[in-house]
């Protein structure tokens, strides 16, 4: 085991406090921007951070070298004898006595993190993980290609931020990332992973990431373009429960205040780009009955897909909000249109023309 080896796995928690940086329940206020809340996460799971604010992202080493304004060379010497046993660049050193927390091998702290975490925390931290690998993957005819498709699709840039989307731009890299940072069980228990322990999103390198409270708890794959050879536009998790897209905004509406429910992800989005409050089901099939309670103080209108499903959805729909006392209402797209997205794209003109190009 190199120097390199043994620096990732010191926990980035115990290098955050020996840094001297106010670290509560794994967040922290960003030192690299201006920052109110506490925007900045560390992942001790994985040995990396992530801002939601500016989007600075990085592991432990990078951290304490951003933190000390030191160079990645000189900040390793000083962590290795900091942090290693019996590592000295110089006699006069005086080494600091390692907790023993941070010499665990990486399969003893899977074990302590298991009893210690409940299951949906470590999933959260393999898609963000995943999330921060492909973030940090150099841009590519693909990646290129899925911001096209965006655009395209009436996006803006704005918008892409916003809802964080991004891309798998080399499947290898992070199949193998993520099979060297996770155990098989969790990899597969997460949905990320099927039975034979491949990545479900081979098809589907443009990911849409569900948010809880800051953390991701689900995700959805879409094929760049059109899809080819019967495969489906979008790919949700494997044996993992479809959840709300969007649903925080339900927290932070006034009571009256009309809420929109739309089918998929993107006619969501494309209703926040237009100023709207909106949610996504994901699908017109899945709706759970719990989900009705989240809607109590608001007026819902469903803006389901052109089509029988989404017409047959909406119905279904309406009848388990008025069985709950929720008012709501139906809105129905012009023939021509097939969803709520294409329906403001055509509505407004090409991309050419809204100079998103």
């Amino acid at each position: 085991m190199n120097i390199l080896d043994e620096l990732n796995q010191v926990s980035i928690l115990q290098i955050a406090e020996d840094l001297g940086l106010d670290v509560k329940r794994q967040r922290m206020i960003c030192p690299f921007h201006e920052d109110d809340t506490p925007s900045l996460v560390l992942y001790p799971h994985t040995n990396s951070f992530y801002c939601f604010g500016c989007a600075k992202t990085g592991n432990s080493i990078s951290l304490y070298s951003e933190i000390k304004k030191m160079d990645i060379k000189a900040t390793i010497q000083e962590m290795a004898v900091e942090y290693i046993p019996g590592f000295e660049k110089h006699p006069t050193y005086t080494k600091k006595k390692l907790p023993t927390s941070n010499l665990f091998d990486v399969a003893a702290i899977r074990r302590v993190q298991e009893k210690e975490k409940p299951t949906e925390e470590i999933h959260s931290q393999i898609y963000e993980a995943f999330r921060n690998f492909c973030l940090q993957q150099k841009s590519n005819e693909l990646s290129q290609s899925a911001l096209a498709y965006l655009k395209q699709r009436g996006f803006t840039d704005k918008t892409i931020k916003d809802f964080n989307l991004f891309v798998i731009k080399d499947y290898t890299e992070v199949t193998w990332y993520l099979k060297q940072h996770f155990a098989t069980l969790d990899l597969q228990e997460s949905g990320l992973y099927n039975t034979k322990n491949n990545l479900i999103f081979y098809a589907h390198s443009l990911i849409i990431p569900y948010y809880r409270e800051g953390r991701i708890v689900y995700l959805q794959g879409r094929v760049i373009n059109k899809p080819i050879d019967g495969t489906n536009r979008y790919c949700f998790l494997n044996n993992k429960p479809l959840t709300l897209f969007n649903a925080d905004v339900l927290k932070k509406t006034r009571t009256g205040e009309t809420v929109y429910v739309t089918e998929g992800a993107f006619d969501c989005m494309r209703l926040v780009q237009e100023g709207k409050t909106a949610v996504s089901l994901g699908t017109a099939n899945i709706f759970k009955k719990e989900w009705a309670k989240l809607f109590k103080r608001v007026n819902v209108v469903f803006y389901l897909d052109n089509d029988k499903a989404g017409h047959k959805a909406a119905e279904e729909l309406e009848k388990i909000f008025t069985h709950f006392n929720i008012s709501c209402t139906r809105k129905n797209l012009p023939d021509e249109y097939k969803d709520v997205n294409d329906y403001y794209t055509g509505k407004l003109g090409s991309n050419e023309q809204l100079g998103m190009f």
